[in-house]
């Protein structure tokens, strides 16, 4: 009689090991970025099933290697843990001369994540590793083999590597064992549901708006009993009417109602330094999206103004992937601006790619200032 067996001694050694690594990685995350979050999924599999033959002559093993396939839902607990439910379908194990025994497993698991950026992690953003403990319930049916099923619960473990993205879709890999006779190898699209957490502020930058200086009061007229002449403090002139007076003005013949800044130059005259990228991707990072919040800002006090968005990247790779990168880029800055209330006829996304440097792509310093985005009114 074939034998559905459960390793459970190896099996707990197996999880020990995975826990305490998981509990030496364990530390603090950035709480006020986390926002606990449902998500579901489903993923492919390639799986190894491996029933004892417990002595059976007539009955032989043909095909361990098998497929199918997995759905799963869970919810972000904590920065570094999720839960999560699951169930698989691992396909079947056949036999010679005749007979198969498939395997269907449902469970429940406890996954925890590390080695990754703290407040990417609290989003579930960019990459990262988890492991998974967890338990479960096995199912088997068998055609034209006899078996017998020996503790049906057992405990399961993996390791996995994911890769989040900002609009909560994330791309999973991961390796999972139900004892010693079935694991598997899955790859699966999950997708969360809702905002993913708070993002933190900075202070303004100087090249906020100002508002227009108020007028200063005048002072009362000073007489005399042998001059007629009146002395007033006289307004400080503001010759081109955009809030900031010509002693500080040094663009001293902007158009009255362009945004300017704290110095009276147009506040959408090029790069805003800044707004940057993680590497090689089109995630904003969290000081890019505090800045951004200031151009949302400037937008709302000049409903009228009209913007291109234009993203650039060094030299690094292909022409054709940095053009491709910097369209992700732009669309991505355009995304953020809709989604703070911007309407967006008023933006205009525009790729560059590498084809507009502003300094030498020679330098760590000049691929740095290459790798910007440009605001300019329309």
């Amino acid at each position: 009689m074939m034998i559905v067996k459960r390793a459970v001694a190896n099996t707990v050694l197996v999880v020990s090991s995975l826990t305490l690594v998981a509990c030496g990685s364990l530390g603090g995350g950035p709480q006020s970025d986390f926002k606990g979050r449902i998500y579901g999924g489903a993923g492919l599999l390639i799986s190894k099933l491996e029933p004892e033959n417990n002595g059976v002559t007539e009955f032989s093993v043909d095909e361990t290697q098998s497929g199918g396939g997995s759905v799963v839902i869970g919810y972000d607990v904590m920065p570094r843990i999720s839960v999560e439910g699951h169930y698989s379908a691992l396909g079947e194990a056949t036999f010679t001369p005749d007979g198969s025994i498939d395997y269907q497993v449902a469970g429940l698991s406890a996954l925890v994540y590390g080695l990754n950026d703290e407040r990417d992690r609290a989003r579930r953003e960019g990459f990262s590793i988890y492991g998974r403990l967890g338990g479960g319930f096995l199912q088997n049916d068998a055609e034209l083999v006899p078996f017998e099923q020996v503790n049906e619960f057992h405990l399961l473990a993996g390791i996995g590597a994911e890769y989040g993205l900002s609009n909560g879709l994330a791309v999973r890999l991961e390796g999972v064992s139900h004892d010693l006779d079935a694991q598997y190898v899955q790859a699966a699209l999950i997708y969360r549901i809702g905002e993913s957490g708070s993002r933190r502020s900075r202070p303004a930058t100087q090249r906020a708006p100002v508002t227009p200086a108020p007028t200063p009061a005048t002072i009362p007229a000073e007489t005399d009993s042998t001059s007629s002449l009146v002395i007033t403090d006289a307004t400080p002139l503001d010759s081109d009417a955009d809030g900031v007076v010509d002693t500080a003005d040094q663009c001293n013949d902007t158009l009255a109602g362009t945004p300017v800044g704290a110095d009276g130059c147009t506040y959408f005259d090029g790069a805003i330094e800044g707004v940057v990228f993680d590497s090689g991707s089109d995630v904003l990072t969290l000081e890019a999206r505090s800045i951004l919040g200031e151009v949302v800002d400037v937008l709302n006090q000049y409903p009228q103004t009209r913007i291109t968005i234009g993203a650039h990247t060094d030299n690094q790779g292909s022409g054709e992937s940095n053009l491709m990168l910097s369209k992700q880029r732009a669309i991505a800055v355009t995304r953020f601006l809709v989604e703070q209330g911007i309407d967006g006829s008023r933006l205009a996304p525009r790729a560059y790619g590498e084809s507009q440097p502003r300094q030498s792509n020679d330098t760590a310093e000049g691929r740095a200032a290459n790798r910007r985005v440009e605001f300019n009114l329309l």
